[in-house]
C-alpha cells in the first residue's frame, strides 16, 4: 500500500504542479504571484474597458485557467507530496487563515493525517470523487464561462469532475437553509465591470485545499471578477463565516484566457469502481492489526 501513496503523490506533482513551474513571472504586466498581482491587476481593471456582449455587460465568455494548483492556500515549501507555492491571501496581511482557536487545531490535525488518513474524515473529499465547491472549483483545470443572449444566468462549465455552476444574474433570493449542495447556491449582480458573485448554501463538508482548510456551512462567499485585460481576470474571494474565524478574509489569483486554437473541455471524471479512498484507508487498518 505504500506504493499506492507514492503513486497518488506522483500523480498530483505531475498534473498542475508541473504547470505552474512553468508559469511566467508576469501577467498583464504584473507580478504573477497572486498577492502582487492583486494590487497591480486592481488599477488595471479600473482602467480597461471591456468587450461587451450584446446587451452591454462585460463579455467573459471562453475557457480560462488559473494556472495554479493552490495544494496550500497559505506559503508552502515544496515537498515530496505537494509543489511549493505563494499565499492566496491578500487579506489579512500577513497571509494565513484567519481560525478560531478550535478551528486552527482541526486544520492542523487533517493535514498532518491527509497523506496516510486513519479514517475518511482525513481523506480529501475530491479524492473521493465530490465536487471541489466554491472558491476551490474556480482554480482546477480549465472552465469555460457561458452567458446567453437574455439569459437571466451566466454559467460556469468545469472540466474537473464535470462541475458547474449556475448564477442566477435575476435578483431572485437565495434557496431556503434546508438545501445544501457541494457547489452551493451563487447569486450574481454586476458593479460596473465587475462580476459580484455571492455564494451560500453549501454543505459545509467542502475542503479549501490538499491540507484540510475549511470553512462551515453557514459560509458566505463573495467573489468579485473583473477583466484585467483581453486575456485576463482577477478573481478575489471573501469568506465570511463567524463560526469558524475570527474575521472575514480574502483570498486571490489571476485567470488566463485559455487561447488555444481549437481547444475544448476533456471528458474527466472519477471513473466507477474506484477504490482508491478505500485502500488508503484500509492500509492505515491493516498496519494497526
Amino acid at each position: 500500500m505504500r506504493v499506492l501513496t507514492v503513486l497518488i503523490a506522483a500523480a498530483t506533482l505531475s498534473g498542475p504542479a508541473f504547470a505552474q513551474e512553468r508559469a511566467p513571472r508576469t501577467i498583464a504586466g504584473c507580478p504573477a504571484d497572486p498577492v502582487p498581482f492583486y494590487a497591480c491587476a486592481k488599477e488595471k481593471s479600473r482602467a480597461f474597458e471591456p468587450p461587451r456582449t450584446p446587451d452591454g455587460r462585460p463579455d467573459f465568455q471562453g475557457y480560462w485557467n488559473a494556472n495554479r494548483q493552490a495544494f496550500n492556500i497559505e506559503a508552502h515549501e515544496q515537498s515530496f507530496a505537494y509543489q511549493g507555492g505563494p499565499t492566496l491571501i491578500v487579506d489579512p496581511p500577513d497571509g494565513q487563515v484567519p481560525y478560531q482557536p478550535w478551528a486552527a487545531a482541526r486544520q492542523q490535525l487533517r493535514a498532518r493525517n491527509t497523506l496516510d488518513p486513519p479514517s475518511i474524515e482525513f481523506l480529501d473529499p475530491n479524492a473521493q470523487c465530490f465536487l471541489r465547491g466554491v472558491p476551490r472549483q474556480m482554480w482546477m483545470m480549465d472552465y469555460q464561462f457561458v452567458q446567453p443572449a437574455g439569459s437571466p444566468f451566466i454559467f460556469t462549465l468545469h472540466e474537473q469532475n464535470h462541475a458547474y455552476r449556475v448564477i442566477a444574474m435575476d435578483g431572485r433570493p437565495h434557496l431556503g437553509d434546508r438545501i445544501r449542495t457541494w457547489m452551493g447556491d451563487s447569486r450574481g449582480r454586476w458593479d460596473g465591470n465587475t462580476l459580484v458573485i455571492e455564494t451560500t448554501n453549501q454543505n459545509g463538508r467542502e475542503w479549501l485545499d490538499n491540507v484540510g482548510n475549511f470553512y462551515s456551512a453557514d459560509a458566505r462567499i463573495t467573489e468579485r471578477i473583473a477583466m484585467v485585460d483581453r486575456d485576463t481576470l482577477l478573481w478575489e474571494a471573501r469568506i465570511d463565516d463567524p463560526a469558524v474565524y475570527t474575521q472575514p478574509w480574502t483570498m486571490t489569483f489571476p485567470l488566463r484566457r485559455t487561447t488555444t486554437p481549437g481547444f475544448q473541455l476533456m471528458e474527466f471524471a472519477c471513473h466507477e469502481g474506484n477504490r482508491s479512498p478505500q485502500l488508503q484507508i484500509r492500509r492505515r487498518g491493516a498496519e494497526s492489526r
